[in-house]
C-alpha cells in the first residue's frame, strides 16, 4: 500500500531565518522493507534500481518490486560500512517503451568493498544486467592500490564525466588519514579512470595518474553541475564539507579541518593552509552528508538548479544553491525524519529519497498540484 502525506503549510529552515520556499507537496512511501540499501538509480525509462549492501539489485517499476538480481562480486566484504556502495548507469535501459519488457538490458558500474577484515579495499566493476537473464557479465575496472584493516571510510561514489571517463571517491580508511596527503596512495582521493580501467587522459599527476584530487576524508556525494564537479564529504566531529573539485587540487585533510577528533582533541591547528582548498560550505556540528543529485526540473520551480543533499545524522534533505556569489544550504521538506541514504529525480521532476537501514523505504516527494 502506498502511504501519502499531504502538506500545505510553510516550514521553517534550520539553516536559514527566512520562510522556506516550498509548500503544497505530498510525500508517498512507494516502497518499504528494503534491507540495507546503499544506492538508488532512476533509469531513463523511470524504472528504479536499488543496490543493496549484501550484493544484489532490486528493480522497481510503477511502484512494484518485480525482480531481484544477485551480484556475483568477487570477495564482497560487508562488515562495518562496507558492501555494495554505489551504482551508475553506463548505457542501456533507454527506451521508455520497454520499462516492463523482460529483454531490457544495460551496462552498470558498481563500487563495492572487497577482501577481508584484515585486508580490504574499494573496487569498481562493470556489470551487464539483463532483466531476462540477470547479471551476465562482471568485469574488473579499478581497485584502490593498497589494502587496509578497517571496515570503514571506503567512499565509493561514482560519477560519469561530461567529456568521457569516470570518477570514484575513496575514503582514508579512518586509521590511515595521513595517506590522504600521500600522492602515491589511493586512499583519501578522488580517482579518475576510463571504462577499460586506465587513468584519465591528461592526468594532473604523472607519478600517480589515477589521482584526480587529494586530501579527502570520507567523500560521498559527487555530481556534475554548471560545468564543474561538486563533492561532499564527512568530517570528523564537525567539519563536513561541500567542495568544488578542481583537477589536481588538494582539499586539505588532515592538515586542514574545521572539525575535531571524536575525543574532542584538535586534529590540526590549521583551518586554512597555503595551496589547500577551502570548502564552499562547512557543516559544524556534523550532518553526515550521504549523497547528492542535481535538480533540473520545473516541477519544483524554486529548486531548479539546486544541489539536493541527503544526510544521515541530521535526517534532513538540503537544497544548496548559489546566490550573490555565496553558497547556502536550506532544509526542505521538514516532515522527513529518517536517516537518508540517497536521492534521485524521476522524469516528472518528483524527488525520490532512499532511507537507510534494515527496513528502508523509498519516499516520493511530488508537488501537490500534480496529484
Amino acid at each position: 500500500m502506498t502511504l501519502r502525506i499531504f502538506l500545505t503549510s510553510f516550514e521553517v529552515s534550520a539553516e536559514a531565518t527566512q520562510t522556506e520556499w516550498i509548500k503544497d507537496y505530498v510525500v508517498e512511501v512507494t516502497q518499504s522493507q528494503l534491507p540495507y540499501p546503499k544506492a538508488l538509480l532512476v533509469l531513463p525509462n523511470d524504472a528504479i534500481l536499488v543496490a543493496h549492501r549484501d550484493g544484489y539489485i532490486t528493480r522497481i517499476a510503477e511502484g512494484v518490486e518485480n525482480a531481484r538480481f544477485s551480484l556475483p562480486l568477487p570477495q564482497l566484504f560487508t562488515e562495518g560500512q562496507g558492501g555494495v556502495l554505489d551504482i551508475l548507469l553506463v548505457s542501456g535501459f533507454g527506451d521508455k517503451s520497454v520499462s516492463n519488457q523482460v529483454d531490457a538490458s544495460g551496462q552498470l558500474l558498481i563500487s563495492y568493498s572487497k577482501g577481508t577484515a584484515s585486508n580490504n579495499k574499494l573496487a569498481v566493476v562493470s556489470v551487464w544486467l539483463s532483466l531476462k537473464d540477470g547479471v551476465i557479465n562482471v568485469a574488473p575496472v579499478y581497485e584502490v592500490n593498497e589494502s587496509k584493516d578497517t571496515p570503514v571510510h571506503f567512499g565509493g561514489k561514482l560519477l560519469a564525466l561530461s567529456h568521457g571517463g569516470y570518477l570514484v571517491t575513496t575514503g582514508d580508511g579512518f586509521d590511515y588519514r595521513e595517506k590522504a596527503q600521500v600522492l602515491s596512495s589511493h586512499l583519501g582521493k578522488v580517482i579518475g579512470f576510463t571504462l577499460d580501467g586506465k587513468p584519465l587522459p591528461s592526468a594532473p599527476f604523472d607519478s600517480s595518474p589515477y589521482v584526480y584530487s587529494l586530501g579527502h576524508r570520507n567523500p560521498q556525494g559527487l555530481v556534475y553541475f554548471d560545468g564543474n564537479v561538486y563533492q561532499h564529504e564527512h568530517g570528523p566531529a564537525g567539519g563536513d564539507e561541500l567542495n568544488k573539485l578542481t583537477k589536481g587540487a588538494n582539499y586539505g585533510w588532515p592538515v586542514v579541518t574545521l572539525g575535531k577528533d571524536y575525543s574532542g582533541a584538535n586534529i590540526s591547528p590549521f583551518t586554512h593552509y597555503e595551496n589547500m582548498q577551502s570548502p564552499l560550505i562547512n557543516w559544524t556540528p556534523s550532518i553526515a552528508p550521504s549523497s547528492m543529485t542535481v535538480y533540473h526540473h520545473d516541477a519544483f520551480t524554486t529548486l531548479n538548479d539546486s544541489l539536493l543533499i541527503t544526510t544521515l545524522k541530521a535526517k534532513q534533505l538540503l537544497a544548496v544553491s548559489l546566490h550573490d556569489k555565496e553558497w547556502s544550504a536550506q532544509r526542505i521538506f521538514s516532515t522527513l525524519d529518517d536517516r537518508l541514504r540517497d536521492v534521485d529525480v524521476d522524469g516528472l521532476g518528483n524527488i525520490l529519497v532512499l532511507t537507510d537501514g534494515e527496513e528502508a523505504k523509498i519516499l516520493k516527494i511530488s508537488p501537490l498540484s500534480t496529484m
